[in-house]
């Protein structure tokens, strides 16, 4: 294994556009349900019918009432702490 590799960002974020569902289920505890247009719980801070993934142009994003609103990448680092 090369352990010097290293990677360019902006790549990986090009990489993970339209992405983000398959993401998010396989790297973190988020269910498909709550990669769904709807609201419902959020995935972060457990609140009732208060976050939706709305994955505008295939960011990721998502709009949670108590935790805030963000991208892809955001939504990620806050559910891995």
């Amino acid at each position: 294994m090369n352990d010097n590799i290293n990677y360019d960002f902006d790549e990986v974020k090009k990489q993970a556009v339209g992405r983000w569902p398959d993401i998010l289920n396989h790297l973190t505890s988020i269910s498909w349900e709550q990669l769904q247009n709807r609201h419902q719980s959020c995935p972060n801070c457990g609140g009732n019918d208060r976050y939706r993934f709305d994955n505008k142009d295939g960011n990721g994003t998502y709009i949670c009432n108590q935790c805030g609103a963000g991208d892809g990448w955001s939504l990620l680092m806050k559910v891995s702490n």
